[in-house]
């Protein structure tokens, strides 16, 4: 209903003249007048403020406007000061049939001689009614706009919050890759240099202690030379050692198993065609070989149903630790299936895999709706 400050105004002015008339214009003093108006108004009140439905609202109005003649005619007062609540009450309902169909039998009401009086009277409350009935209209759609507006709002609302969010976990995705990304370079700079510069001097090294020996059997006077000179790559071997152990980074074994995961899906992008986008989110502890092995496998067959029978050009992929979880999940744009069965072995390995790591496995789908799994490993104790 509609609880503009103007019409709840209006509405109890003409209780008041309402209960005027019947009690003191009439002098009408008895019980059933008194109870019949306090029902009149607690009835209005119902509609106003709790009768929320559209169908008890309608019954509502129809019981008051089958007791507001016999009211009218047995306690007295204006029939249209009856009319007013219900008049105001009928114009929110969306029902237009019972709407106009109510409206009629409030303007008959008004018009009808027995209710309304002489002609003239039955003149006026009908010229009154109609210009009610045009100003409720026009304030019922204002009202309707007004709800579809706050609607609106909200929903926008509602979605700049769930952006803001979104934008947030993004920004720690984006982090998240960034470190990755970091420390598999300087792991990959660190090999590069124990590989290349480490190999060379430890080759220099071995040939300067051969071309020493050579020297100390002749007794050549470049022997002296040539230790200083295997000394002083040695010194700097042991330097390269300590900055290539400096620049590796400790936090890199916790997501070497991570990286490969994320390997295997770039590799299938490279070798199907089908987009995977993986997002991972950093975590302070490390899973083990065993869980890496089944993971590895559950991805490979994920992504291979999702080609082979979703059909699908985009799996989305995100990797998230929490304190004591891993959750993996997978989403792809395929053809979805109203019924998930598990007979092939597929679907069934995946299931098994992850229960031999005590893990928690999640499908869904629908038809045109792609493939949803959720695969949860709780994190091993440390011994």
């Amino acid at each position: 209903m509609i609880k503009s400050k103007e019409l709840l105004l209006m509405r109890y002015i003409s209780f008041c003249i309402l209960t005027f008339q019947v009690f003191i214009e009439v002098g009408n003093k008895s019980i059933v007048s008194l109870v019949f108006l306090l029902l009149f108004i607690i009835n209005n009140h119902l509609r106003m403020f709790y009768l929320e439905k559209e169908r008890s609202a309608i019954l509502s109005i129809i019981i008051e406007l089958v007791f507001i003649p016999l009211a009218q005619l047995n306690f007295g007062g204006t029939i249209i000061f009856y009319l007013i609540g219900v008049s105001i009450d009928l114009f929110p309902l969306k029902n237009k049939i019972v709407k106009y169909g109510l409206g009629l039998i409030i303007l008959f009401f008004g018009i009808y001689p027995k209710f309304s009086g002489p002609i003239e009277d039955g003149i006026i409350n009908f010229v009154l009614l109609g210009i009610f009935f045009i100003l409720l209209s026009y304030i019922s759609r204002l009202f309707s706009t007004k709800v579809e507006a706050q609607q609106l709002y909200d929903k926008l609302r509602v979605s700049d919050e769930k952006l803001i969010e979104a934008n947030k976990e993004l920004e720690g995705y984006v982090e998240s890759i960034e470190e990755l990304t970091l420390l598999k370079e300087r792991n990959r700079i660190s090999r590069e240099i124990h590989d290349s510069v480490g190999h060379t001097l430890s080759t220099a090294m071995i040939q300067l202690s051969a071309m020493e020996a050579i020297a100390e059997k002749e007794n050549s006077s470049m022997k002296d030379m040539i230790g200083n000179l295997r000394a002083f790559i040695n010194e700097s071997f042991q330097d390269v050692k300590r900055a290539v152990r400096e620049l590796k980074p400790d936090e890199y074994d916790n997501y070497q198993g991570i990286l490969r995961l994320q390997e295997l899906c770039k590799n299938f992008e490279r070798m199907s065609g089908v987009k995977v986008k993986v997002i991972i989110s950093k975590g302070d502890w490390n899973l083990s070989t065993k869980q890496i092995n089944h993971l590895y496998r559950m991805i490979q067959e994920i992504l291979s149903n999702s080609l082979k029978h979703g059909k699908a050009t985009m799996v989305k992929v995100i990797m998230n630790f929490t304190e004591d979880e891993f959750v993996i999940s997978f989403s792809d744009n395929g053809v979805g299936t109203d019924k998930i069965v598990e007979s092939g072995l597929g679907l069934r390995s995946i299931r098994e895999r992850v229960t031999e790591i005590e893990g928690i496995v999640h499908m869904k789908s629908s038809k045109d709706n792609g493939f949803f799994v959720k695969v949860i490993v709780p994190r091993e104790a440390e011994v």
